[in-house]
């Protein structure tokens, strides 16, 4: 029993200490917040202050000049002070009615005013029952203070029914606004959410308030960890950068979303980040919905390509190749009759076999463009003239002066314009032959284009989609292009392009 006594004195002996401790704790933490409060009213009330000092001196200098002078006597300038005082302490009073934040202090400077005030002038006319006048004037200052207070508590009620009739709505259009609303602190926690985010990521409010984005709308991955500490510490140098941006996060239930966000940075009064305001829209269906467009285009793109090269090889490779056939076929029996004309179908069946191995390395070019940046520009001119050949039996010369170490653009440019003007050649222009003609330069390239047929009229074609074509392909590599043509006399385009910086590059 002894053994308990004791070991039970002992608790409470530490439970006495404890609860000291703890009490003592809590009355420096008062004594530090009133002291804190102080120095917060000194330095918000300096004005004040520096108010009442001035004037003090200078009734302290009027009282002394006014003794020197003579106008008052050794027995009435402490009556003349204390009007001045009173004087004094009541226009300070008055000062603090306009002051709202000090407005519990001013009946201390009215009546505080008043009484000093009314001693004073009872010094002066040598009265010595003053108190009455006193007690009258005091009266009359904490009257004057229960109006003023009365219709401040009346603003400040206005006021205050104003203000929460104002966040109420606030309160009612955040929570119901078709929009992600939340506010993260500068740790990364999520300190608020709108109802509307909250049913998006699947959260109540108690598992959300107060947890970390990361892990919770935000992947606890390495990248997307670094990108929130990014942002979080980007957003305060450099906010501009974050008022649009998307971000895939993720739900409740682990399904990721895409959302475009807005954030911008909350300061408080000592300019540090409080917080980030963040409103975000999904965009997971719509990206969705690009994704899907894209690739529709893409799909529909190949089937236009493909079109256009089945096209192509049914056109000239399959109608050369089924000429050459027939000429296969016929050979054994016109050079059993005639050597001579064998000679003759013999060249012509060699002429359609090149012109189909060109038209084919064009197509094979089609399929690949980085076959095409590769070639020599001399060598594409000349495939392009053997298939010409072997579609539509024009013979085209290709003369090459030079080897032309230009840039891919200018290099693709010179391809397509010759391409479509063979084309041309070939389909329009009625002609026996033609002429390709390339001249490298190191300061400029030259190429010259020219065949006998029967021309066109300028005017009339000056708004041809190939001509435009043509002239397209030339201002994107800023070269020069010139077409001319006569009836019955042909056509002639000229491309030049100037190398800039005076030599050649690749």
């Amino acid at each position: 029993m002894t053994e308990d006594r004791e070991r039970n004195k002992a608790c409470y002996q530490a439970e006495a200490a404890e609860d000291e401790s703890s009490g003592w704790a809590a009355h420096k933490k008062w004594k530090h917040e009133q002291k804190e409060l102080r120095r917060r009213h000194r330095h918000k009330d300096a004005p004040g202050f520096y108010l009442f000092a001035g004037l003090l001196l200078i009734l302290i200098a009027v009282v002394v000049f006014l003794y020197q002078m003579h106008y008052i006597s050794s027995s009435n300038w402490l009556a003349v002070f204390l009007i001045g005082l009173g004087a004094i302490l009541i226009v300070t009073g008055i000062r603090r009615i306009i002051i709202s934040r000090q407005q519990a202090f001013m009946p201390i400077r009215l009546i505080g005013g008043g009484i000093v005030l009314c001693y004073g002038v009872a010094l002066l006319l040598g009265v010595s029952n003053w108190w009455p006048l006193a007690l009258v004037v005091a009266g009359l200052a904490l009257l004057f203070t229960f109006i003023v207070l009365q219709q401040e508590a009346r603003k400040r009620r206005i006021v205050q029914e104003t203000l929460h009739e104002s966040e109420v709505k606030y309160v009612y259009i955040i929570d119901n606004a078709n929009s992600i609303i939340m506010e993260v602190d500068p740790a990364g926690k999520i300190t608020f959410m709108n109802k509307f985010a909250r049913d998006f990521f699947g959260f109540d409010a108690g598992e959300i308030a107060g947890h970390a984005a990361l892990g919770t709308i935000v992947q606890d991955e390495v990248g997307a960890a670094g990108s929130l500490e990014t942002m979080l510490g980007g957003i305060t140098t450099h906010p501009e950068n974050y008022l649009h941006y998307e971000t895939e996060n993720m739900l409740n239930d682990g399904r990721k979303v895409s959302i475009a966000w807005s954030c911008k940075p909350v300061f408080d009064d000592d300019s540090n980040l409080k917080e980030v305001l963040c409103i975000g829209i999904d965009r997971t269906e719509q990206k969705k919905t690009e994704e899907l467009a894209a690739q529709q285009l893409q799909e529909k793109t190949a089937v236009e390509e493909r079109t256009r090269l089945a096209r192509d090889l049914h056109d000239a490779v399959s109608q050369t190749l089924f000429s050459a056939s027939l000429i296969a076929d016929v050979l054994p029996r016109v050079w059993e009759r005639n050597e001579d004309e064998g000679l003759k179908r013999l060249e012509e069946l060699r002429q359609l076999t090149r012109g189909s191995l060109a038209e084919m390395r064009t197509l094979l070019f089609e399929l690949r463009p980085a076959a095409l940046a590769d070639a020599d520009l001399g060598e594409l001119l000349r495939q392009l003239a053997e298939a010409v050949n072997g579609r539509a039996r024009l013979p085209v010369s290709v003369e090459i002066e030079g080897r032309c170490e230009i840039p891919v653009d200018v290099k693709i440019a010179f391809y397509r314009i010759a391409q479509e003007a063979l084309n041309n050649m070939a389909r329009h222009s009625g002609a026996a032959g033609g002429r390709v003609t390339l001249q490298c330069r190191p300061d400029k390239v030259e190429m010259h284009i020219a065949d006998d047929g029967h021309g066109f009229d300028m005017e009339q074609a000056a708004g041809g989609f190939g001509l435009g074509n043509m002239r397209e392909r030339a201002g994107q590599v800023g070269a020069a292009l010139k077409v001319e043509s006569k009836i019955n006399q042909g056509t002639w385009i000229t491309v030049i392009w100037q190398n800039k910086a005076g030599e050649t590059e690749q």
